[in-house]
């Protein structure tokens, strides 16, 4: 079975798309606030200049410098999923401050169990699954149930019962989690593939 990223180049373009569907839809959400559209903005210009810049990092290997860019358009997917709830909470800094911190706390922590000796995510085929392991995939299902399955309707039927006020937290602070377990997962991913397994080198 091949690797996802046995055609970087073309990955790479096409990746552009998830960071590119989360910023329109976060844009609006829970109301158009120039601020963060410029964050998403400087986010988006960033990816686009990530390649340029790491080919010159890396000229002898721009595969190495795709699949690079490829690692941080999936961060960059799960990080424009916070902005809803940054944006619910616009008039607390420090709010905002401490949800980013800990997403970024997120991504350092995944890397942290990767380097145990049975990490969560692909702890090895001869290991023993922990039981963390359990628990961090049923957060996902969980987060799943209570999104109401992303379904569009019984979400706006919601809307319309409890009102803005109520549901708005409410969905984003379940897209602000889910985000974590993204990144989380991300992050596991990239530091497996690319560090314990050296693919980068590849």
């Amino acid at each position: 079975m091949g690797s996802p990223f046995e055609k970087p180049l073309k990955t790479m373009i096409m990746g552009y798309l998830l960071p590119l569907l989360a910023a329109a839809m976060v844009a609006f959400i829970p109301a158009y606030d120039h601020l963060f559209t410029m964050w998403i903005i400087a986010v988006f210009v960033i990816l686009l200049l990530m390649p340029i810049v790491l080919v010159i990092r890396f000229p002898d290997n721009k595969e190495k410098a795709y699949r690079l860019t490829i690692m941080y358009q999936l961060y960059a997917f799960t990080f424009y999923m916070t902005f809803p709830l940054l944006k619910v909470l616009r008039e607390e800094i420090v709010y905002q401050l401490l949800l980013v911190g800990f997403f970024i706390a997120i991504f350092f922590l995944a890397r942290f169990d990767q380097r145990t000796e049975v990490p969560i995510v692909y702890p090895g085929d001869d290991k023993e699954i922990k039981w963390m392991a359990y628990v961090y995939y049923a957060i996902v299902i969980l987060l799943t149930f209570l999104g109401f399955g992303g379904d569009y309707i019984t979400t706006r039927r919601y809307f319309d019962r409890f009102g803005d006020a109520i549901m708005m937290p409410y969905v984003s602070t379940i897209m602000y989690l889910f985000s974590c377990w993204l990144i989380f997962l991300f992050s596991s991913l990239a530091y497996k593939s690319h560090v314990k397994e050296g693919y980068l080198e590849k």
